[in-house]
């Protein structure tokens, strides 16, 4: 009879083992590491990244694209105005577009008795006056000036004149007007809003990002169209230039009237009173409050919340980390000295008037002046 053996021949030695066992659990710790170690050592992805500064930097970049598209189109639309007729076609991608030459309201309102969305590319070659409550789910190209019709949906807008948006419109990716962009009350502007002369927002429009070398919260005012350059301001000329800068730990509070030679920087919160004249710029770590008729050369910046008051003069940027809100009368920048207001969250009275760009990366509101 055969015997069975209880034990193998050789036994394993434990501390092989053990050894073992800790190596393969070293490996299985270092090997998703290698890669890292690799490249320390290596450097080989040392380089700066190849960022398309003109996507992150211009904001008609957009626009731009689309209107190599439209430059294509220009003659046969040419044609289609010459005859007032229409056009339809596919573009490269697979688009479908239609040319409109005259009657354009008109054939959109045949054309969508069924369906409020339209899913072409639309040019025309005249003033073109949409209908209400459309939805176009693509872009959209006028020659002339572009009406938008009521509670009406845009994908995008280019426009070679003004483009005006009637009340409660959207946009959803981008718009740019060669002249004025105006909205009406209660519109949704996302994404980005550009014009080469003038924006006009008026109360309830909620926006994202937007840039012109004037943009007017509420209403045109001629007085805003002659824009405070710092050569205008009596005070900065007759008061000697900035003085550096000048620390503070905690909370300051400038008094009423008072001028400042240079900028100031606080670990706390910041309150500047009414008619003050800072030369400089201005830092607070903690809320920053201008009353009215405050006059600062330089930027306001702040790590937390901002609250300008009505009839202020700021020469620099506005920033804040948290939001910043701006009353009635103020100007931010200037014609000749564009700037930018940047804040999660951005609310801008009716009155507000804006030199540059506005880019809340969050929400942006204009409201009723108070």
């Amino acid at each position: 009879m055969g015997q069975n053996r209880a034990f193998p021949d050789h036994a394993v030695n434990p501390a092989i083992a053990t050894l073992v066992l800790i190596l393969s659990a070293a490996l299985l710790f270092v090997a998703p590491l290698l890669p890292a170690i690799v490249e320390l050592r290596l450097k080989r992805d040392a380089q700066p990244l190849n960022v398309i500064q003109q996507y992150g930097g211009d904001i008609r970049h957009f626009a731009q694209g689309f209107r190599k598209i439209a430059v294509e189109l220009h003659p046969q639309l040419q044609e289609c105005v010459a005859s007032s007729a229409t056009a339809i076609g596919t573009l490269p991608d697979g688009d479908e577009y239609v040319l409109l030459g005259g009657a354009g309201e008109s054939y959109l309102v045949a054309a969508t008795k069924l369906d409020s969305t339209w899913r072409s590319v639309v040019a025309a070659g005249t003033d073109l006056a949409l209908p209400d409550g459309l939805t176009f789910a693509k872009e959209i190209y006028a020659v002339g000036d572009l009406t938008g019709g009521e509670r009406s949906t845009f994908r995008a807008i280019l426009g070679d004149k003004d483009i005006h948006l009637q009340r409660g419109s959207k946009v959803i990716r981008w718009a740019h007007a060669a002249r004025i962009f105006r909205a009406d009350h209660d519109c949704d502007l996302f994404g980005r809003i550009s014009a080469d002369q003038e924006i006009q927002l008026q109360s309830g429009c909620v926006f994202q990002r937007m840039g012109a070398p004037m943009i007017v919260l509420g209403f045109s005012d001629t007085s805003a169209s002659q824009s405070p350059s710092r050569s205008m301001n009596a005070a900065a000329d007759a008061t000697p230039a900035p003085a550096g800068r000048t620390l503070y730990d905690g909370d300051l509070e400038v008094r009423a009237g008072e001028v400042i030679p240079g900028s100031i920087v606080t670990r706390g919160k910041l309150h500047i009173g009414a008619g003050a004249h800072v030369l400089g710029s201005v830092k607070s770590n903690g809320h920053l409050t201008i009353d009215a008729g405050v006059s600062v050369d330089g930027s306001l910046l702040s790590a937390t919340t901002t609250h300008v008051g009505p009839n202020c003069r700021i020469g620099g940027p506005v920033l804040a980390e948290q939001g910043v809100s701006i009353e009635c009368g103020t100007h931010c920048g200037a014609a000749d000295n564009p700037t930018t207001v940047a804040a999660p969250t951005i609310e801008l009275e009716e009155g507000v008037v804006v030199f540059g760009s506005l880019w809340a990366r969050n929400e942006g509101r204009v409201v009723p002046k108070a």
